[in-house]
């Protein structure tokens, strides 16, 4: 009898353990996207991998994922892991994933990370990754690469009203559809704290204004709403993309 009541008070324990908690627990950071961008051509959306609390499933504009070299949609190409997505980075090639609450991400805790390989484009180029960055407002953010010279590229965030660049350049020598350097590059903001990442390294801190994403714009892959002043676009492909927050995401409120 005594080990029925035991055992009863042991099960009972561990689904208890088992029940919902109102806490979303994750490592740092706690992922709230993620597009592999591995979409071969024909595909009319592009997948997030990432239920949390629901799936940011993007559409290929101005149409579907096309083989290289055809740019009437994302292009198809070779990846730092399986494939990629390629962009003009005009504004008319790109992904667009519908404005959902959790895209809207607070200044303080945020986590964006990307496999990028820019081509050679020089000082003053600008390479889109993502953007939900409200021109009118100067509310959002904007993750792109910036050209600074022959072959080499920057990590650039366009956060609120401010910019901030990384201290440390890599390679912008990617040749469609396979060939160049695929490299890591990640901004992490906790507080008013900024450090940028190459290859997972840090690469440069920063200031972080306060203030949260509250616009409805969708987010871009490979496009950006406004462009960076005085910068010209240029070509970019974009693989393993994630979007996370720092600190843990409440659930049940």
């Amino acid at each position: 009898m005594k080990r029925h009541l035991w055992l009863s008070g042991l099960l009972a324990g561990l689904l208890g353990a088992c029940s919902p908690s109102p806490t979303i627990s994750c490592t740092t950071p706690c992922p709230v996207a993620h597009w592999p961008l591995n979409e071969l051509p024909g595909a009319t959306s592009v997948q997030d991998v990432v239920a949390n609390p629901l799936f940011n499933t993007g559409t290929p504009k101005p149409g579907s994922v096309v083989a290289w070299p055809g740019f009437s949609g994302p292009t198809s190409v070779s990846g730092q892991s399986g494939g990629a997505l390629y962009f003009p980075g005009n504004g008319d090639t790109y992904v667009e994933v519908p404005s959902t609450p959790d895209l809207n991400l607070s200044y303080g805790s945020l986590y964006l990370e990307a496999y990028v390989a820019p081509v050679q484009c020089g000082a003053g180029a600008y390479y889109p990754i993502l953007d939900k960055w409200d021109k009118n407002s100067a509310n959002g953010y904007t993750l792109y690469l910036e050209g600074v010279g022959p072959g080499q590229a920057q990590v650039a965030l366009r956060l609120g009203g401010g910019t901030f660049t990384s201290s440390q350049t890599f390679p912008a020598d990617f040749q469609p559809p396979s060939t160049g350097t695929w490299t890591r590059v990640a901004v992490k903001v906790d507080g008013t704290s900024g450090t940028f990442y190459v290859n997972g390294n840090p690469a440069g801190t920063f200031t972080a204004p306060a203030g949260t994403t509250a616009n409805t714009l969708p987010l871009w892959i490979g496009a950006v709403h406004t462009a960076p002043a005085g910068l010209f676009p240029c070509e970019i492909a974009l693989d393993e993309l994630r979007v996370g927050t720092v600190n843990p995401i409440f659930s049940g409120q």
